[in-house]
């Protein structure tokens, strides 16, 4: 089999699997934020040139997201209101994502010198684990995260030309120019995409070599001053438009979101090497002493102190990718690491979509190593690598049954967080959805009791539960 046809073979298996882990979401409602994002947009259900203007020119909810909106108007002109097949959408963008990563990983170990064939198949399980892992769930299966696959398919393609283009020393102006275009199209999908300029440098130092010195870095950056550019006018415009989503300092000061910010580098590899409890909903902290307790902040402070150490000491022994892959994690979750802090959750597991790249990676390069072994060995580890994939669809299948609706998301959250407010408000407006005031009441009065302000929405229930009776 030639590698275009092993790349065929791949791609196909990947879209297959994948197809199979998240088939369940083309019988999902639409839930969450999805109504006032999505449902609720005034700009999306029609086709007019003021429609389109405003999506450019105006942030909805808060975000400034032009991009999404197009392709939600485009949903909503091809689907009308059929839930499921704009759920659909996320997934194709899903598969190629995956596909795309495939593509780059194997990319970057032909340039670091690896075997065509190898690399082919380190970029496959990289990708098909990326694909089928359960803390990615939350941006496939939510139709509001269509920003995550979105912006990271353009994200993606502007990684991909980079090398291209870099790799092979060529300055035409293609060389130039789309790498760019695709840059702008991914920030204009999602503001994370804001990172991006600083992993084209790392690009840079490895595989490509480029940055010896520090006049080199120097060249380097000035070469992608217009990222930068781009980059900063939409940071001020992104604080702009969320400046009345942030929580007040005084509620949430700055202390408290550096140490929410230190844990949380240690919760999304947690939940990546363990995704067994992952919750469509992480509350935040209320009692402000745990937040200063050593056992909330002191182990993510450990663990960013001793990754750090062990891969600049390998960085300087010449081994270089551990630490690029670390700086790539730490970079692409610095925005919303949780030190500018928009909303009720402390984390929530769509922030780590290309995040988590890294740690799919390694995961691929443990395997093929393993599968360099002899005999029993090689057996050994093939076995594990099947029960490993085979884990992750079915755990990925069962996180995607709690999105389908509103109940069974915010029942899934009371679950893990009986104390959650916030779970419990939510949970009594989807039984008021089902005509269950009782069980409506019940949770409201539970959000009431763990902590909840609407006191107003109880009060009504209240009524409307005594003139039934």
């Amino acid at each position: 089999m030639s590698d275009k046809q092993l790349f065929a073979v791949h791609a196909v298996v990947l879209s297959v699997l994948l197809a199979l882990a998240y088939h369940e979401v083309r019988n999902h409602y639409f839930v969450w934020d999805t109504i006032p994002f999505v449902l609720e947009n005034p700009w999306i259900h029609e086709w007019t040139f003021d429609n389109v203007i405003a999506m450019f020119t105006k942030a909805h909810m808060a975000n400034w997201q032009p991009v999404v909106l197009l392709s939600h108007a485009l949903d909503f002109t091809l689907f009308g209101n059929n839930a499921g097949l704009h759920h659909l959408t996320n997934l194709v963008l899903h598969i190629a994502n995956a596909l795309l990563l495939y593509a780059l990983i194997s990319r970057i170990l032909l340039l670091t010198g690896r075997p065509a064939r190898l690399a082919g198949w380190i970029g496959f399980l990289t990708a098909l684990i990326f694909g089928l892992h359960p803390q990615h769930v939350e941006s496939v299966a939510w139709v509001a995260e269509r920003k995550d696959v979105l912006y990271s398919f353009f994200a993606l393609i502007s990684l991909l030309l980079y090398l291209k283009y870099s790799g092979t020393g060529e300055k035409r102006p293609a060389s130039l120019i789309w790498p760019f275009v695709f840059f702008c199209i991914s920030i204009a999908a999602k503001p994370m995409a804001v990172t991006l300029p600083v992993i084209l440098l790392l690009l840079d130092i490895y595989p490509l070599n480029r940055c010896k010195s520090p006049s080199d870095l120097a060249a380097l950056i000035i070469e992608k001053l217009h990222y930068f550019l781009v980059t900063a006018i939409v940071i001020v415009i992104t604080l702009t438009t969320q400046s009345l989503a942030m929580p007040d300092a005084v509620d949430l000061p700055l202390w408290a979101r550096a140490l929410n910010a230190i844990d949380n580098t240690l919760f999304y590899v947690a939940g990546y090497v363990w995704p067994v409890d992952l919750s469509p909903f992480y509350p935040y902290p209320q009692d402000a002493a745990y937040l200063q307790s050593a056992s909330f902040w002191l182990p993510g402070l450990l663990f960013l102190l001793a990754t750090s150490v062990v891969t600049v000491w390998m960085f300087y022994r010449g081994v270089q990718w551990p630490l690029l892959l670390f700086a790539f994690y730490l970079v692409t979750l610095s925005p919303v690491s949780g030190l500018i802090h928009v909303g009720p959750a402390k984390a929530t597991d769509h922030y780590v979509y290309l995040a988590t790249i890294p740690f799919s990676l390694l995961t691929a390069l443990a395997i093929a190593w393993g599968w360099t072994k002899a005999d029993l060995a090689k057996l050994l580890s093939i076995s594990l690598t099947i029960l490993y994939l085979v884990s992750l669809l079915l755990m990925t299948q069962l996180q995607v049954t709690y999105w389908n609706n509103p109940l069974t998301l915010w029942s899934r959250v009371a679950q893990l967080y009986p104390e959650s407010p916030f779970a419990h408000r939510n949970l009594a407006a989807a039984y008021v959805q089902l005509g269950d005031q009782q069980q409506a009441l019940h949770h409201a009065e539970l959000s009431l009791k763990f902590g909840s302000p609407d006191i107003e929405y109880v009060r009504k229930l209240r009524a409307h539960a005594g003139q039934q009776q």
